[in-house]
């Protein structure tokens, strides 16, 4: 299994980027997403390039088209990406803390220094296949029987669909994941859902006081976990859960910085339907952080991928090799 420990480089010599080169990718949900801020048809990703040590590797960025999700989008990550790669080109590390210390200056541009910190943790590390526990969204038009844990979108059938999923399994863990779309009137439905053995209600408020008045329910966050700053006045409001997205927090490097912060934060790491690339640095962290993470199996959202790997489920547990990028998928931006 692979791990986070401060890694050094391979041949103890100093590393560097070079010979940035970025594309997109773009492929059809097998049944279209919906949200309570967005509809998804496909989904396209930025993809990058790097070399260290005259090897490439690939990374995935989270962002969307568009910023209904974060202030990020593809574009904007493209620009970013092109501007720290000509600030630190010429800038050497030796392990992932010197990598982390180099990047730390662009956190106002986490998704676009996630790719670099996830180039460096592969240019330092083997990459070797993880196994993680399921973790399920439910979404309209898929044929699934969960495992682990089931995360339900709040809609005005909620409570109907938390019955039909406990009336199927007495035993899986249920997530309400509500996108900051719920006020104070809501809170008497989160008390009855109570009743159906709610893991967490996952960013359930816009406003932050009502997570303060609030703190007889399971709370966590997930767009408000967008930095240490911001996890940590949640956490003094009561909030000892976190969804976070490796993309949104700048990489791998800064989460372990804030679970080492704050040692009893329960660290939920959070997918973006994402493709392979992604879903394994996904899947990776999770295995540090030992919780159940936004992985489910291959093609559950996507019949096509730009990066190749093999996948075996067993006993609600996926294994997964390290993906393979098809070049041929991918279209160069110039």
């Amino acid at each position: 299994m692979a791990r986070f420990p401060d890694t050094s480089s391979k041949n103890g010599c100093s590393m560097k980027f070079s010979n940035l080169q970025c594309y997109t990718y773009e492929a059809p949900f097998k049944h279209p997403v919906k949200t309570v801020k967005a509809d998804l048809v496909t989904r396209k990703v930025l993809v990058i390039s790097l070399e260290v040590e005259g090897n490439t590797y690939f990374a995935e960025s989270n962002a969307f088209e568009t910023d209904w999700y974060h202030e990020e989008t593809i574009e904007t990550v493209y620009q970013s990406v092109q501007y720290i790669y000509e600030q630190i080109k010429a800038s050497e590390w030796q392990d992932y803390a010197a990598l982390g210390a180099i990047l730390a200056p662009f956190r106002r541009t986490p998704h676009a220094m996630a790719l670099f910190d996830y180039i460096g943790w592969q240019s330092l590390n083997e990459r070797v296949a993880v196994t993680v526990p399921l973790g399920y969204t439910l979404h309209s038009g898929q044929h699934i029987k969960p495992q682990n844990r089931v995360k339900i979108k709040w809609s005005e059938q909620v409570l109907d669909d938390v019955r039909s999923v406990r009336a199927g399994d007495a035993d899986i863990k249920i997530v309400i994941d509500a996108n900051g779309s719920l006020g104070e009137e809501d809170v008497p439905t989160l008390e009855g859902l109570l009743a159906y053995d709610i893991d967490y209600f996952e960013e359930p408020f816009s406003d932050f006081s009502l997570y303060a008045a609030n703190r007889h329910l399971p709370l966590a966050i997930d767009e408000s976990a967008s930095s240490i700053d911001q996890i940590l006045k949640y956490y003094g409001a009561g909030v000892k859960t976190i969804v976070a997205k490796y993309a949104r927090l700048g990489g791998g490097y800064p989460l372990l910085a804030i679970k080492e912060a704050i040692p009893d934060l329960r660290v939920i790491v959070g997918g973006m339907y994402e493709y392979g690339l992604s879903k394994y640095f996904t899947a990776l962290l999770a295995s540090e952080f030992k919780t159940i993470p936004d992985v489910t199996p291959q093609g559950t959202y996507f019949a096509d991928d730009y990066a190749l790997y093999e996948e075996h489920v067993e006993n609600g547990k996926l294994t997964m090799t390290f993906p393979v990028v098809d070049m041929n998928q991918l279209e160069e931006l110039t």
